[in-house]
């Protein structure tokens, strides 16, 4: 005959609940170590993301100071461009606000041109402007070789004020003036 050793709890031999501990335990301890090295990747983890976010956040302050540096520069600009529009405001009509632009060289041969077929008598008075109109029996056509040297003054015809100035006229309106100060010779 067998003898049966005493029942434990539950009627659960004690050997095979120590059986049950010692695996129970195992489980835990694998666990651990399991969890361990889980937090181990976690760590290594954190910590690229801790470095990406501070790289993030230099790009993001350099960012900031470009941007800063940019708008001075701008508003640098916006004064220099004020302060230009403020001189050129103050600076009297010349030649330069010309509607049709003639250069210095243009304006020689012009004047050298029209000297030479002695076309200076006076047909307007002095004092006329950009802009302003002139009567069609005061105008004159350039010549054509003339318009040949300086193709600008095609479709246009001109005149000899009080002073000597040579106006231009594009459909009787005045176009440039060109006087005796702002022409070399």
């Amino acid at each position: 005959m067998t003898q049966n050793a005493p029942a434990g709890f539950l009627g659960i031999a004690p050997a095979t609940m120590l059986a049950i501990g010692i695996l129970a335990l195992l489980g835990l301890v694998a666990g651990g170590f399991l969890l361990h090295s889980r937090l181990g990747e976690l760590d290594t983890e954190l910590a690229f993301a801790k470095r990406d976010v501070e790289s993030t956040n230099e790009r993001l302050m350099s960012l900031q100071r470009e941007v800063s540096q940019i708008r001075q520069d701008q508003s640098s600009a916006a004064a220099m461009i004020a302060r230009l529009d403020n001189r050129l405001s103050a600076q009297p009509t010349s030649p330069m606000n010309n509607v049709l632009q003639i250069t210095a060289f243009e304006a020689k041969l012009i004047r050298e041109f029209l000297m030479k077929i002695d076309a200076f008598k006076p047909r307007v008075e002095a004092g006329h402007k950009v802009g302003d109109t002139i009567p069609e029996d005061r105008l004159l056509d350039f010549s054509a070789l003339l318009t040949q040297g300086v193709p600008k003054l095609k479709n246009t015809n001109y005149t000899i004020d009080q002073s000597g100035s040579i106006i231009i006229v594009s459909e009787n309106r005045i176009v440039a003036i060109l006087d005796f100060e702002n022409v070399a010779r």
